[in-house]
């Protein structure tokens, strides 16, 4: 059994970006996909975003475009974004947070039953797909869980119970990230080297051997 573990933020969307790649990964009968959540980076580096110009941004927005458009994904700018943002700045996160770890919790709540990446599978869609606004208010999440087979009131109770050991795992993760030689998201951590970035998907499955072995359904 071959082991990969991925790197994972809700803020990020080239994560979306390469999610159906993962998930046919995923299912090859010899590979176990481990999910590594973590806090956005601005809010894990937060020092480190302090200093970047208005310019990155900018072609922030132009690259996630573009990117959607090449792989022929529905994209749209997250309404609203997981990371609530301060007013009138440029990669600074607010001091209250509650979509971001709200959306975290659940994540683990659903991993820790083995329904990770079936979260993911719809409630990342949920957010940057360009179908729902305001995703985090009313039926829709709920409704997006559902369609995962899972309960939302079943993974509330979960992630109720276990927020500061949920915030431990994050912060792991994010140790466990740097050793494995990054910063960022998506990572691919695949016999302890990384692979960084949805575009070094195909370098990972070439390491593995089994590139012709994926099928995106």
């Amino acid at each position: 059994m071959r082991t990969v573990d991925v790197y994972w933020s809700h803020q990020s969307p080239y994560c979306y970006f390469v999610l159906d790649r993962i998930l046919a990964l995923q299912a090859h009968e010899d590979v176990d996909v481990r999910l590594r959540l973590v806090q956005p980076g601005v809010l894990r580096n937060a020092t480190a975003f302090q200093g970047r110009l208005p310019i990155e941004q900018d072609y922030f927005f132009r690259d996630v475009a573009r990117t959607a458009a090449f792989l022929g994904l529905p994209y749209a700018e997250a309404r609203p974004y997981p990371v609530e943002m301060r007013p009138g700045t440029v990669y600074r996160a607010a001091e209250h947070q509650p979509r971001i770890h709200r959306l975290n919790h659940l994540t683990l709540a659903a991993d820790e039953v083995g329904a990770g990446w079936r979260f993911l599978d719809q409630v990342t869609r949920l957010i940057w797909d360009g179908s729902a606004r305001n995703w985090h208010k009313g039926p829709a999440l709920a409704d997006a869980l559902a369609r995962a087979g899972l309960d939302m009131d079943d993974l509330q109770r979960r992630a109720g119970g276990n927020g500061s050991r949920y915030e431990q795992i994050l912060a792991a993760n994010h140790d466990r990230l740097l050793e494995a030689g990054h910063w960022g998201v998506p990572v691919f951590v695949f016999d302890k080297e990384p692979f960084y970035g949805q575009d070094r998907f195909d370098q990972l499955l070439w390491r593995m051997g089994i590139g012709a072995q994926v099928q995106i359904v």
